[in-house]
């Protein structure tokens, strides 16, 4: 894979001002809204601390998450966010990595 050139300031804002990232954004919380609650269950279901989910609750809840998320990748792609596999990460530029995290887990002002 070649070297991809980090993503100067002024472009990352431009990136984070748009539409497309903003819809992005929104569709990556919705399927951390789906996605988290169906993993924390399992996990705690395997702990056999509580029931485990039906089976068309969990795969409808998949269903319901993938079908959010990978709209969402393509949408940061699309926006301007180059994704390249580097470790345990596919974001390869760390500040870009940062951004889209803080803009999905917390609200913007």
């Amino acid at each position: 894979m070649a070297c991809m050139l980090p993503i100067e300031d002024d472009a990352l804002l431009g990136i984070r001002r748009s539409a497309v990232y903003r819809t992005a954004v929104w569709l990556a919380r919705l399927a951390n809204l789906v996605l988290l609650p169906v993993v924390v269950w399992g996990i705690v279901s395997v702990a056999q601390i509580a029931p485990t989910l039906p089976q068309p609750v969990f795969m409808g809840a998949w269903a319901v998450g993938c079908v959010t998320l990978v709209p969402a990748v393509v949408l940061f792609y699309r926006s301007g966010i180059s994704f390249g596999r580097r470790g345990l990460t596919w974001v390869t530029d760390e500040r870009v990595g940062n951004a889209v995290l803080r803009d999905v887990f917390w609200l913007r002002r």
